[in-house]
């Protein structure tokens, strides 16, 4: 089983990947990595600037397609099970990787992101913390737009979405819930 946490960065995607990575005793990784490697190749047609806006998410997703799928497939042979985390998919990618996989997945979000919030939990990527006021702004006014995008989709193609703008443990412990449906580590 491939387990799929997506969702808008700064949501408590790494957090919970961790969680279940740890519970299950099983590997993770997030696709932030597989970008960053895809960055030092300067593969053509990657994105390069932070871009919100639904049909900017929607086309990075779509063009970071074969290279989640490729990264499925490998988990897929190599492990029993493993957590896949990150900001490079959607629900409808989702939907087309049931296809040939087993995956469960669930989607995180916070319609509720403030710039307070982003400073007092930086959470577990470094890349956030340093970064010029303005940008962090700009972050926080995005996420809420990115969220309300994974959430339509999500609803739009059946898959379960959590928001983790208020009560954060809580909210984490429900989509763990959720996406593991009851299953006790081996």
């Amino acid at each position: 089983m491939i387990y799929l946490i997506g969702g808008a960065p700064r949501v408590g995607k790494t957090t919970l990947c961790q969680q279940i990575a740890r519970r299950l005793g099983i590997g993770w990784i997030s696709t932030d990595v597989v970008y960053a490697l895809l960055r030092l190749t300067n593969v053509e047609g990657i994105k390069q600037e932070w871009d919100a806006a639904p049909t900017a998410v929607a086309q990075s997703a779509e063009w970071f397609f074969p290279y989640f799928q490729r990264l499925v497939w490998g988990m897929s042979q190599m492990a029993e099970a493993y957590v896949i985390e990150g900001v490079d998919f959607l629900p409808e990618q989702v939907a087309r990787l049931e296809k040939d996989f087993q995956v469960r997945a669930v989607f995180v979000g916070s319609l509720q992101m403030t710039l307070e919030k982003l400073d007092k939990y930086p959470g577990m990527s470094r890349g956030y913390t340093g970064l010029a006021e303005a940008f962090r702004r700009q972050i926080a006014s995005d996420v809420p737009l990115w969220s309300q995008f994974v959430r339509d989709e999500s609803q739009r193609f059946g898959y379960p979405y959590v928001d983790t703008g208020e009560h954060f443990t809580q909210r984490l412990q429900e989509a763990e819930g959720i996406l593991l449906g009851g299953e006790q580590p081996a």
